[in-house]
């Protein structure tokens, strides 16, 4: 998720912070952190070997045919938060969910820089190594920085005929630097160390979060004539009102500068939106794909 000055506060809660029960109640559903849902089972095991890593991907409904619809999950998190979406989506539709390089149970090197441009080309790769050439991409939060890179790329975006860019940011100065003071914030932190530990047993949390930290507290650095690029007919952008990660005011800029785009608000969510109300999320996600 975009934050600025994760880094700080990610190494200090990294090891330390739990869910406080002397946190104040909250009532909205944007101030709650749903449980992590489940992937529609069985899960996956298969790994591919793209750009020097291994990725994890699973394919759901593949006998729908078309182009598939590619989940592209928020930093620190993996494809299980997109899990109540993809339960939805896949009952008409051919679904791909992706780990990001060094997420989930994918893996990643240890002098490996993140960028966007690096997770839309290993997510570019991974399809064309299965055979798909092309599809329609749903990111959320780094996930949209991610699809944002792949349409900002000549090669990528021919292959993207769709893209839904749910909390996508163009800049650092995107980002909501209250996020940290939330009650969600040191509850998500915590539940992705554990998340982490599970499916990375043998892996570093704390180097793999500075990574996602330094990633997210120094890029993306795109101008408004940088995206002007895009090809704004096959691009939906989406909100939440509610946002406590990204500023609000950041939807309605990217829905500016990216010529002919579309613009979707979610309302009564946060930048969680697709686990506190699926219903929605999905609805919205339906609608893309019939556009």
């Amino acid at each position: 998720m975009a934050v600025g000055n994760l880094l700080l506060s990610l190494l200090t809660f990294s090891g330390l912070v739990q869910s406080s029960p002397l946190s104040p109640r909250q009532n909205n559903a944007w101030e709650k952190l749903p449980p992590t849902p489940k992937l529609p089972s069985p899960i996956s095991t298969t790994k591919l070997d793209i750009n020097n890593v291994k990725l994890w991907y699973q394919e759901y409904n593949k006998p729908a045919g078309g182009d598939p619809i590619v989940f592209i999950h928020g930093g620190l998190g993996y494809s299980a938060y997109f899990g109540d979406i993809i339960a939805s989506v896949m009952k008409n539709h051919y679904v791909i969910a992706v780990d990001r390089r060094g997420h989930g149970r994918s893996t990643y090197n240890a002098d490996d820089v993140f960028t966007f441009e690096m997770f839309a080309q290993d997510t570019y790769d991974l399809l064309k190594a299965i055979g798909v050439t092309k599809a329609m991409w749903v990111g959320w939060s780094d996930g949209a920085a991610t699809t944002l890179a792949g349409l900002l790329d000549p090669t990528i975006t021919a292959s993207i005929t769709k893209a839904f860019v749910f909390a996508g940011f163009q800049s650092v100065a995107d980002s909501n630097a209250t996020y940290v003071d939330t009650a969600i914030y040191p509850e998500f932190i915590s539940r992705c160390k554990s998340e982490y530990a599970e499916l990375q047993p043998a892996g570093n949390f704390s180097e793999f979060g500075g990574k996602v930290a330094t990633l997210e507290g120094t890029l993306p650095t795109w101008t408004d004539e940088d995206l002007a690029r895009i090809d704004g007919a096959k691009v939906t952008i989406s909100g939440a009102d509610h946002d406590e990660a990204v500023n609000l005011a950041v939807p309605e800029h990217l829905n500016k500068v990216i010529w002919g785009s579309k613009l979707v608000m979610m309302t009564g969510v946060s930048h969680f939106a697709p686990m506190q109300d699926p219903v929605q999320f999905s609805r919205r996600i339906e609608e893309f794909i019939a556009g």
